[in-house]
């Protein structure tokens, strides 16, 4: 039996607008559109080259003027990110064992803020919701496997995550931090693991959620301390051979060590799931949305057509419920928000894989992802909306999903993530 798994959207980060790069940058350097981290580089080594040999070099030469922040597992990126003072760009330029050096690349969330679970109740069932669906009120019925996600351990690299929120059931641990801080002061990442594994909100209520916080609290973070958390989950995922699942809600303009570093995972067994971002146009503009191997999703509204902000075009995989999905936050162990945008997508992707995982096994990326795709209802607007198997469902009706949070924390002016 097949259950309809509707998924959501997902928030996107976004590079910001372009600032004039500094004088004298040698001509191997990428420049990178948007803020950037001032003075702070990616350096992509040869795959062919020692990368601790070019890093010892460059530290012996160049001393207090090359400061190593990064350095990536050789078989995941071989690259590291270091903060190099302008007048010894060109000497690191220079080295013939570099492949090229990336400005590295300042990363936000973009939000809209919207009201309820409908998008658990069109992820389980075939068919668009009732003409006229409000989808301001949690009314609505979620069939699930209570098995959906087991053993499975899905990866929030975002903001971090309130871990001791009740939505979690004790699942939820912090894994690993590229900021001075480890808790989510910001929101973002607990509502994307709420959507995602949450016993309330959620996907897969059987899976654990590990925080990788690699943005800060006001919702920023560099390309270079991205990578360095999808790095963990490689690394975590090769030691413990515990299935994968990444589900990444930020993006912004092409980002070509990005793209590598999350094209690499994906090699290496992680699935990985990212948002097509907000911005209404194709996909293919922005990173790591137009990466081929990860699955990239859109965003649908209650009346199953795409949403006016959602990104689209030949790289959008599937599509999901994106507005008005409410979720976990942070302040307190009841808290809940509503939220729309594509960060909203991708965990509701991220927990059907799950339940994926937990039903056939840890299948590679690419066959997960064409049973994913494989399984795809379509909305009457064409839009794929992919479908699950499920065994020993059980009905919830969440009309009481917000029981325990105070009205303030489950009521939200709409915005969009």
């Amino acid at each position: 039996m097949f259950t309809s798994f509707a998924l959501a959207i997902v928030t996107s980060i976004l590079v910001r607008g372009v600032q004039a790069a500094p004088t004298n940058i040698p001509s191997n350097v990428q420049p990178v559109q948007g803020s950037i981290n001032h003075g702070s580089y990616i350096v992509k080594v040869l795959d062919t080259a020692d990368k601790e040999i070019v890093i010892d070099n460059l530290q012996r030469r160049l001393n207090t003027l090359f400061t190593l922040v990064h350095d990536y597992d050789s078989e995941f990126f071989n690259a590291f990110s270091a903060i190099v003072d302008p007048s010894a760009l060109g000497t690191v330029a220079s080295n013939p064992n570099i492949e090229y050096i990336s400005e590295d690349g300042i990363l936000r969330t973009s939000a809209i803020q919207g009201n309820a679970p409908w998008g658990l109740q069109r992820i389980s069932h075939q068919g668009a919701l009732p003409p006229n669906s409000n989808p301001n009120y949690p009314t609505y019925t979620y069939d699930y496997s209570p098995r959906a996600g087991k053993d499975v351990n899905v990866y929030i690299v975002d903001t971090g995550i309130n871990i001791n929120h009740v939505n979690f059931a004790g699942r939820a641990s912090f894994g690993y931090s590229a900021v001075d801080t480890t808790q989510d002061g910001n929101g973002h990442g607990t509502h994307c693991a709420g959507t995602a594994v949450g016993s309330l909100y959620g996907v897969a209520r059987s899976a654990r959620v590990v925080a990788v916080k690699v943005l800060d609290d006001d919702g920023t973070g560099s390309t270079s301390d991205i990578i360095a958390g999808i790095n963990w989950v490689v690394r975590q995922y090769r030691q413990t051979g515990v299935s994968a699942v990444m589900s990444m809600s930020f993006g912004g303009a092409v980002n070509v060590p990005l793209d590598q570093a999350v094209d690499s995972a994906v090699k290496m067994g992680v699935h990985a799931v990212v948002a097509a971002g907000n911005n209404a146009r194709d996909a293919s503009t922005t990173s790591p949305a137009r990466v081929p191997s990860a699955i990239t999703v859109g965003a649908t509204t209650i009346a199953d057509v795409m949403a006016s902000f959602s990104n689209y075009g030949p790289l959008v995989d599937i599509y999901a419920p994106g507005q008005n999905v409410i979720s976990s936050w942070i302040g307190s162990k009841t808290a809940t928000k509503n939220i729309s945008g594509t960060s909203m997508a991708t965990p509701h992707v991220a927990g059907v894989l799950a339940s994926l995982i937990s039903q056939h096994g840890n299948l590679p990326p690419a066959q997960l992802r064409t049973l994913l795709l494989s399984m795809a209802d379509r909305t009457k607007s064409g839009l794929p909306i992919p479908q699950v198997p499920a065994a020993s469902h059980t009905a919830v009706d969440v009309s009481g999903a917000t029981d325990g949070a105070t009205e303030s924390e489950a009521e939200v002016a709409g915005t969009t993530e």
